[in-house]
């Protein structure tokens, strides 16, 4: 399984395979490794005499006769094969592909890639598989996964060097706090950034004014109201949430995802766990750091109120999708519950 730094060196050498397979969780990426190979062994000469493209919906027999045909006026018949559903085809078809891999010309190389198809490598069922393994023995396989932790930072730092701006990964970090973690929103982000910056270094005070906060990122500023008891800013910012039409259920969700991150930082930590330990036991990952941030607020509450809390807000989400019920005046009058628990200092 090729990397993306892999596959550019791989492509730099000039000696390409014959068969490319693209797939996986971070489809901006499916479309740009697709789009560098192409580039790459075409010369940026794409045309209609040596570049077909398939998709679902294609025959497979068509398939077969573009990758018997000789190149024109080029050294390569390049054909992209687009969100073709593998595990989905009927098996005669699916043979039928396979066997066009396993006999390509030398002058032929084809690219089946999955821009928009869910799939990965753990969710591949019998057919899929067998395609990657052949892919990943005889060709090039690239399964391009989700970018989380110091890697998007870095990332986002190399996005604005690119812009013609500089970008420290504190700021980068803020960045993803703000917009999340979907590379088609941060990198058209980072493009209003490096316009605005012209040249310059790109500052947390811009993310600020440029960026908007995605609705998760907004939840979880309104849990951090909550617990430090400012009723005034929580109910303004539930005001924002509605406004901005995302829904009680949502909010509730979000708002109990926050709470038991905080309760698993709290009980880990009074388990003398390190945070990086925690995020370790409950499978975080890269994103540790919201345990180390959540693990900060909380301080001033105890784990007796946040352990009423949850109860509290399954009970409200309950509600909100098993009654007809007036949901801002439940996500109100829930903000104000929990402000008052918060407040509770009385501990078992």
């Amino acid at each position: 399984m090729y990397t993306e730094s892999e596959l550019k060196k791989h492509l730099n050498s000039g000696h390409y395979k014959n068969v490319y397979l693209c797939f996986g969780e971070e489809k901006m990426l499916v479309k740009r490794s697709v789009e560098l190979i192409e580039k790459k062994i075409s010369g940026g000469d794409l045309n209609e005499f040596n570049y077909h493209v398939f998709d679902n919906d294609s025959d497979i027999a068509e398939i077969s006769i573009c990758a018997d045909m000789i190149p024109f006026m080029s050294e390569w018949n390049i054909i992209r094969i687009s969100d073709m559903d593998i595990d989905k085809l009927r098996k005669d078809d699916f043979d039928a592909l396979m066997k066009i891999l396993k006999a390509l010309p030398e002058s032929t190389v084809v690219i089946i890639s999955m821009p928009t198809l869910e799939v990965t490598s753990k969710t591949a069922k019998s057919q899929l598989k067998k395609l990657i393994t052949f892919a990943d023995k005889n060709g090039a396989c690239i399964e391009l996964t989700h970018r989380s932790g110091l890697a998007l930072e870095r990332d986002m730092c190399k996005w604005a060097k690119a812009g013609g701006c500089s970008m420290s990964e504190l700021t980068a970090h803020k960045l993803i706090q703000f917009a999340g973690e979907d590379l088609n929103r941060l990198n058209a982000e980072m493009k209003k950034l490096t316009a605005y910056a012209d040249g310059r270094e790109i500052t947390p005070e811009m993310i600020e004014l440029l960026v908007p906060k995605t609705a998760e990122a907004s939840v979880y500023d309104l849990f951090g109201m909550i617990v430090d008891g400012n009723t005034d800013k929580a109910l303004a910012a539930v005001s924002v949430l509605f406004y901005q039409q995302v829904s009680g259920v949502y909010i509730c969700t979000v708002l109990s995802g926050a709470y038991i991150d905080a309760y698993r930082a709290r009980v880990g930590a009074d388990a003398g766990k390190p945070i990086d330990m925690i995020g370790e036991d409950f499978g975080y990952k890269n994103r540790t750091w919201v345990l180390s941030k959540l693990q900060k607020q909380i301080r001033r509450v105890t784990t007796t109120s946040l352990r009423k809390s949850i109860d509290e807000l399954l009970e409200v989400q309950t509600r909100l999708v098993t009654e007809m019920v007036d949901e801002r005046t439940e996500i109100e009058r829930l903000v104000c519950k929990l402000v008052l628990i918060a407040e509770d200092r009385s501990d078992d």
